[in-house]
């Protein structure tokens, strides 16, 4: 243990002293990462598909030689093993696993849990392997996300690169399942990431590119489908293609509808959560007595219809069955990806339209396939308001130039349908019903952090036997207006505020030897826990009328700390504002124009923005010398929040206690500075990005 824990020790000293290199040099191991990934995964996917049916091969040819019975209770089966793995040992791989990614990349720093890797994996193998109507694009989401993110948790980098990495894990797992490396790269920016920031977008397609490579050298350089060849009958040909971009777009949105709809009838469902994966399997088999098309990913099925080799009634039927399946998978808990299934849906439509086309206007439609090619990509494209992505993956995948008029023109029809009459995508909306909205990403902080990330666990406190002496001289001394009163056992057991000590002054010299603090201690009106959110917080300080919150136990009465509107307030201004400086930039006016320059940090400073504390609030930076005591500099002063502009940072410039400074300086000393904002300030302050990060 100490051998691995000087290597990897060694490997943060190095990496520091090449901090500008150091995040390509990551991307590339978390995509060689994530290639390996996809391969044990694809093939844990194979081995559970041997065990459940007795063969490798495409289920759909093999269902047909199994007795009913072992159709019907090999999904039943799947769901028993998956249960437990989805509600007690990681709640995140249940589902497919996207919207879990995309909050913690935007609102968690790109922190996820090193063991949600292996038991997505496992839970998303037992469920395909088993029947589950879902793809493996969605568990390869979450599983390579999870692979960057521990990387970079394991050799400690900087908090502003998790994000990245965890990105790079994306584009890389795409990337490896598809064969399809700008594809994988475009996902990650344009729907996990959301942006096209260069700093990213290097490590991104770099991640991608290996992946890919290291997929290429264990499955060969095949595309995911076998496409047949394309052609463009006529231009006229084009609003047939506009057309089916419409009922795409309308179909994503029954899609969602259909998955919305089940998830919260079978959340409704007084079953024991452990039985409903098993149910919800068990209906499933029954469905692929009569359907075996729905059974498991559904490549086969693919294939057939992008070749016109499936006829139209049992394509009409498919369309709704593979709505219900999919949406009856991960609503009972299972766990796989939306990926797939809406490419599989968007085939169906496309082919059908294709057919319906053709009969109509036999010579001007091209064959049904390639309508069911297009309508893969403009399904894909509405259900996640991806079009870049879709239109890169199909094209990417059939390598034909004539196709990317339709591509282009479906896929923007589709999503701006899909927009006009939802401004949810199928991920985003998942989010939504927890509560987070990433179209207003501020007003998500305070759903994002919890009370433990910002209490002070230094809750002033007395015990409940403390003579009226003692508490009269705690408050001579103490900085915080209220004292919790709590038993040996740190029970709690009410409050003083120093308006109740106020109010017995008069009294000292009779009330000295008599009360104690449990005799004039108020009852708690409130209390949080560790877990809860920071907006309960703040509903309960505008419901009381109060500055400070005990935080208890999530179990017991015990008091674990204390938290403040202040420490909640300088935390949302920090997190808002801290995303504003990515770097330092140069901007210099010239006669023939502007001249833009970033300024590259030495990687041991960092850019932080700090309150003024109280103590220098009417001074001046001349009279501060904060380089002098704190040995940080000042770059500007925001004053009054985030509304306000910058100024350029004047010596003799009074400051104010709403101003904020732009300090740069090693992390120690800017804590140091930070330090000084108070006692109820937490003595923290995350490292903020580097230019050489960005």
């Amino acid at each position: 243990m100490t051998s691995l824990r000087n290597t990897f020790n060694y490997l943060r000293a190095r990496l520091d002293r090449v901090q500008p290199f150091s995040l390509v040099a990551l991307a590339c191991a978390v995509g060689l990462i994530t290639g390996c990934g996809a391969i044990v995964f694809a093939e844990l996917i194979n081995l559970v598909q041997r065990l459940a049916i007795g063969s490798t091969d495409l289920p759909l040819y093999v269902l047909p030689t199994l007795p009913w019975y072992r159709i019907l209770l090999v999904p039943m089966i799947g769901g028993l093993l998956v249960a437990p793995l989805v509600f007690l040992a990681s709640r995140e791989s249940r589902g497919h696993g996207v919207p879990e990614v995309i909050e913690a990349i935007l609102f968690k720093g790109g922190k996820i849990r090193p063991q949600v890797a292996a038991i997505k994996a496992l839970a998303s193998a037992l469920t395909i392997g088993t029947g589950g109507s879902v793809g493996r694009e969605g568990p390869i989401v979450q599983i390579g996300a999870a692979l960057g993110s521990s990387l970079g948790q394991l050799l400690r980098v900087s908090p502003s690169r998790l994000p990245t990495l965890a990105g790079c894990g994306v584009a890389g797992g795409i990337a490896a399942v598809f064969n399809a490396p700008i594809a994988g790269a475009f996902f990650a920016l344009e729907v996990i990431m959301g942006n096209f920031a260069m700093p990213a977008f290097g490590p991104v397609v770099l991640s991608a590119v290996l992946a890919t490579v290291v997929s290429r050298a264990y499955f060969s350089d095949h595309p995911a489908f076998v496409v047949p060849g394309y052609t463009l009958v006529s231009v006229w040909e084009l609003p047939l293609y506009l057309l089916l971009g419409i009922l795409c777009g309308l179909g994503a949105l029954v899609f969602m509808t259909v998955l919305d709809t089940l998830e919260k009838w079978i959340a409704a469902v007084p079953l024991p959560k452990l039985l409903k994966p098993a149910t919800g399997g068990l209906v499933l088999g029954l469905i692929v007595l009569f359907v075996p098309n729905v059974y498991g990913i559904g490549y086969a099925t693919m294939d057939l219809i992008l070749r016109g080799g499936i006829a139209w009634p049992w394509l009409l039927l498919l369309l709704p069955v593979k709505m219900v399946a999919t949406s009856l998978t991960l609503a009972s808990g299972g766990s796989g990806g939306l990926f797939l299934p809406m490419l599989y849906v968007g085939s169906v439509i496309g082919g059908l339209f294709g057919m319906g086309v053709g009969a109509v206007l036999p010579d001007l439609a091209g064959p049904s396939g390639a309508y069911a090619l297009v309508g893969m990509s403009a399904f894909l494209a509405a259900a996640v308001h991806c079009p870049i992505t879709a239109f890169l993956l199909l094209f990417e995948i059939t390598a034909d130039y004539h196709i990317i008029l339709p591509l282009m023109l479906s896929c923007s029809v589709s999503t701006m349908v899909a927009k006009l009459v939802r401004d949810e995508s199928i991920y985003t909306l998942q989010l939504l019903r927890r509560g987070i909205d990433i179209r207003r990403r501020e007003d998500n902080i305070m759903q994002a952090f919890t009370v433990g990330q910002v209490m002070r666990q230094d809750a002033p406190t007395l015990q409940d036997s403390t003579a009226f002496a003692e508490v009269m001289q705690h408050f001579l001394v103490s900085a915080v207006p209220v004292c919790f009163i709590i038993d040996p056992q740190r029970h709690l057991l009410g409050e003083i505020s120093i308006h109740d000590v106020k109010e017995l002054l008069q009294q000292e010299d009779t009330l000295g030897a008599l009360v104690i603090a449990k005799d004039i201690a108020q009852p708690v009106r409130a209390t949080v826990t560790p877990d809860d959110p920071l907006v309960r917080c703040l509903e309960q300080f505008t419901l009381l009328d109060q500055d400070y919150l005990p935080v208890v136990s999530s179990s017991t009465s015990v008091l674990v700390g204390i938290i403040s509107r202040r420490e909640i307030l300088d935390l949302y201004l920090r997190e808002i504002l801290r995303h504003e400086y990515v770097g330092l930039n140069l901007r210099s006016e010239y006669t023939h124009g502007t001249l833009h320059e970033q300024v590259r940090l030495p990687h041991e400073y960092v850019v932080e923005i700090v309150q003024v504390p109280p103590s220098y609030v009417g001074k001046t930076l001349r009279e501060a010398q904060l380089r002098t005591h704190f040995n940080v500099t000042v770059m500007a002063v925001r004053q009054g929040g985030k509304s306000s502009p910058d100024e350029f940072p004047e010596p003799d410039h009074p400051l104010r206690g709403q101003d904020y400074l732009v300090v740069v300086g090693r992390p120690a000393d800017v804590r140091r500075f930070a330090g000084e904002r108070g006692e109820y300030r937490r003595a923290h302050v995350p490292d903020s990005p580097t230019a050489a990060d960005h």
